[in-house]
């Protein structure tokens, strides 16, 4: 069974080490009241509550190249709690490339929330490794053989 741990740390490296340098605030795993009345788990908080934000470490392409629309759909569902949180600004951070490029794409096309930003996180280059690895593992188990 693939092991979803190095998603865990990447999401914790993006959040401590990059989101901090990029925005020059403290971020944290925070749960919060939606306006719908509901919670949601952000992967992100500023201290201050400003800034929401999900991580995304999902690949853009699946295991026989084409778009991962359903890792895509996920961050969609995402977007929607972000919308619906008190918060001046609401980001998406994705660690591959080609992931942020389709969803970046999906925003030209008028098919992402506008008051959602998109950023790209370059990781460490081992921990990137890591992750396609274990990617890799992950879609292993779901090829039919």
């Amino acid at each position: 069974m693939a092991n979803s741990r190095v998603q865990l740390e990447a999401e914790d490296w993006v959040r401590r080490e990059w989101m901090q340098n990029q925005f020059g605030k403290v971020f944290t795993r925070e749960r919060l009241q939606l306006d719908a009345g509901g919670q949601f788990d952000f992967d992100a908080v500023s201290l201050d509550k400003q800034i929401a934000a999900v991580i995304s470490t999902n690949g853009g392409r699946t295991a026989s190249g084409r778009a991962a629309m359903p890792k895509l759909a996920k961050i969609r569902s995402d977007m929607l709690f972000l919308l619906m949180a008190p918060v001046q600004r609401r980001f998406v951070v994705m660690t591959d490339r080609e992931m942020y490029e389709l969803c970046d794409n999906e925003r030209c096309k008028g098919r992402l929330p506008k008051d959602i930003e998109l950023y790209h996180s370059q990781v460490p280059p081992e921990l990137e490794l890591r992750l396609k690895e274990a990617r890799r593992v992950a879609a292993e188990e779901v090829t039919p053989k």
